[in-house]
């Protein structure tokens, strides 16, 4: 074997390209068991729709539904479990009911199982909407009875004038769908089951059909911040007066199940950490909430999304995920309390998680293995990866994540994963360092996950770093370490990316005057804050942004986000001063370092204007920079010619900004297709 060639980083050769990575980024989503089947959503970047798709025992992966059909839903702007299944029985169909995101409205649908037939024809539940409402439906479930579905319909009546306060405007009650289609002309036919909060999620029937438990929030709470789990009795399918069984204040509840012997499950954090809760009826008539699995570790994380799951309850125990970094799926027996992992070369986990008593399905991803849709048996047999074999083809040029921990001047620690420069052909000269791209996920309540990302192996494997921080206000390290940007958004955010950048720099593992930052949504607000404020960063590749916070509120975004800034940054008018301290518009004259924008022109949640009023601020000065509006997008990319675009700007930009010659191309002339 040949030495490797000295090159400057940033232009080593590579055969993972732009367009590669764009063809392959597709994400998946909501998997679940059908008997032996296996179904999940997924993400085709070259038609920007949702498949559903499904394999068993002996069948490649095959989509259930036609090309067109777009298997997802709007509701809270990030959408929720856009399907649910009922197993056939003997042989017969399944029957599948779910949205489409052409219309928004429900369907159902008769799919016979894998290798008998194909999809019937989908037949509407639910009514066409009038010109002024747009309705979602979300986090379906099969009602006793076997003639209903219940779900969470989000109903907005469209603005009467330009950005009018879209949180009035918005309804969300807990519905009862008839599955005979009689709905779909005659709207009175849909039954209100109940309703107690302006937002609502996971509805759930307990196995006796008595009761039904959901979680609800209000403004100006996030979901994070405060939610409540509540009950009620059924009588004749409507909810009674519900009560309040856990949460409140400042517990959130982020998730809730019934067990199929009738004891409901909650993840809720009263001590600063999202652990399992058991709720059981008391004699008084109350109910009593107990935490059954005390830890100092996450399990479960942000409620973004309406029916997310980090467990399932099932007559085996209770199938949950737990902690950061060496995260773990497990067993937990209720009867003895004991707790057995389940798939231990698997190190990350999604919050999709689906079991019922002899198997557990959910999203898995590792350092070495990628990213799965993962079934796993809960008899301690081997789990099997669903959604086909991963291409080892290019592992050689992937970059492997590592977790590490910077301290900031004030010693509080900052979590971040760390990308190397990866290739097998080359090395930098020993005098140099690398050019580092710090990546800042949106949210901001979230996280980044240890595990391959093309893009990043993309800039990687042509010799740059990157740094995916996990800054204070990301979830998974409790309550305490989340809370740290509140009131503090454009500050803890910046300066947590600064001190992973300067950790790097002192390592001698990253070039401090060919550092970059780079993010989208909240990720892009950041990417702005810092070049606003500080100068440690060379230039910024900025996606789909937020930069005017005061615009934010009531009537610039969703519903779901309207109060938002009232945790992250604070209130109008009595907090000016500090909108105006971390306010990218107003500081843009302070940007001195290059940058690229990168916005859809169908954002609803961060739109082109907050993206635009930067691009003119620095048009108007003549700094360099580019600007990219892709039709057809919304808030994050779908289609692969608007990955690779946005790909090929950031490689204009660091070859700009940072004086090497980045080529996006396959210098290797393999022809790679690249997969997670």
């Amino acid at each position: 074997m040949s030495d490797p060639r000295i090159l400057p980083h940033g232009e080593w050769p590579s055969p993972l390209t732009a367009d590669s990575v764009a063809a392959g980024s597709g994400s998946t989503s909501w998997p679940s068991g059908v008997g032996e089947e296996t179904w999940w959503c997924s993400n085709d970047p070259a038609t920007a729709t949702v498949r559903l798709m499904r394999t068993g025992p002996g069948h490649a992966p095959e989509p259930v539904l036609p090309e067109g059909v777009s298997v997802r839903n709007r509701s809270l702007g990030y959408g929720g479990r856009p399907y649910a299944v009922r197993t056939g029985s003997d042989g017969a169909p399944h029957l599948l009911v779910h949205s489409d995101h052409r219309d928004q409205r429900l369907y159902s649908v008769t799919a016979a199982p894998l290798g008998a037939g194909g999809a019937g024809a989908p037949v509407p539940l639910t009514p066409a909407d009038p010109p002024e409402y747009e309705t979602c439906w979300a986090d379906p479930v099969f009602a006793p009875g076997g003639t209903e579905v219940w779900l969470v319909r989000e109903v907005t009546q469209a603005a009467r004038q330009p950005d009018e306060d879209p949180a009035p405007r918005t309804r969300r009650d807990i519905v009862a769908v008839p599955l005979d289609g009689s709905a779909a002309t005659a709207p009175d036919r849909l039954r209100v089951v109940g309703r107690s909060h302006h937002f609502l999620s996971t509805p759930r029937i307990s196995p006796d059909g008595q009761h039904l438990a959901w979680l609800g929030w209000d403004h100006p709470q996030m979901p994070w911040e405060t939610t409540d789990l509540m009950v009620a009795a059924l009588t004749d399918g409507v909810a009674g007066e519900p009560v309040r069984v856990l949460g409140g204040g400042a517990v959130s509840v982020s998730q809730a199940a019934w067990a199929p012997d009738g004891t409901l499950y909650a993840m809720a954090d009263p001590e600063g950490w999202a652990n399992l809760f058991r709720i059981t009826p008391a004699p008084d008539g109350n109910w009593d909430a107990a935490c059954v699995l005390p830890m100092e570790r996450e399990c479960a994380g942000a409620l973004w999304r309406v029916g997310a799951s980090w467990f399932a309850a099932t007559a085996a125990g209770v199938v949950l995920r737990y902690g950061v970094g060496d995260q773990r799926l497990a067993l937990w027996d209720p009867a003895d309390g004991t707790l057995r992992d389940l798939a231990p070369e698997w190190t990350e986990f999604g919050s999709d998680l689906w079991a019922d008593d002899h198997t557990a399905v959910v999203l898995a991803a590792s350092p070495t293995l990628g990213r799965a849709v993962l079934r796993v048996p809960l008899d301690g047999s081997a789990p099997v990866r669903c959604n086909g074999e991963r291409d080892t083809t290019y592992d050689d040029w992937r970059a492997v994540p590592e977790r590490r921990v910077a301290k900031g001047a004030d010693g509080r620690e900052v979590q971040y994963v760390y990308y190397p420069p990866t290739s097998p052909d080359c090395t930098g000269p020993a005098d140099a360092t690398p050019p580092l791209l710090i990546h800042v996920h949106g949210g901001p309540t979230s996280s980044n996950g240890a595990a391959p990302d093309s893009e990043f192996s993309l800039f990687c494997s042509r010799g740059f770093a990157v740094a995916a921080v996990d800054y204070g206000g990301s979830t998974g390290y409790g309550r305490a370490y989340r809370d740290r940007l509140r009131h503090t958004w454009g500050v803890t955010d910046v300066e947590d990316s600064v001190t992973v950048a300067g950790d790097l720099a002192s390592a001698g593992l990253a070039d401090p005057a060919r550092t970059a930052i780079r993010g989208g949504s909240a990720g892009g607000w950041t990417t702005l804050a810092a070049l606003t404020s500080t100068d440690a960063f060379c230039c910024g590749a900025v996606y789909y942004p937020i930069s005017d916070p005061e615009s934010w509120i009531y009537g610039q975004t969703h519903d779901f986000e309207s109060r938002y800034m009232e945790y992250l940054v604070g209130k109008l008018p009595e907090d000016q001063e500090r909108f105006d301290q971390v306010s990218p518009i107003r500081k843009a004259g302070q940007i001195t370092s290059p940058l690229v924008m990168l916005q859809g022109a169908d954002d609803f949640i961060c739109r082109p204007d907050q993206a635009e009023r930067i691009v003119d601020a620095v048009a108007a000065r003549g700094l360099w920079h580019r600007y990219l509006l892709f039709e057809g997008e919304g808030h994050g990319f779908r289609q692969a010619s608007s990955v690779s675009a946005s790909l090929h700007a950031e490689a204009e930009l660091y070859t700009h900004a940072m004086g090497v010659r980045v080529d996006l191309s396959d210098t290797l002339g393999t022809a790679p297709r690249t997969q997670d």
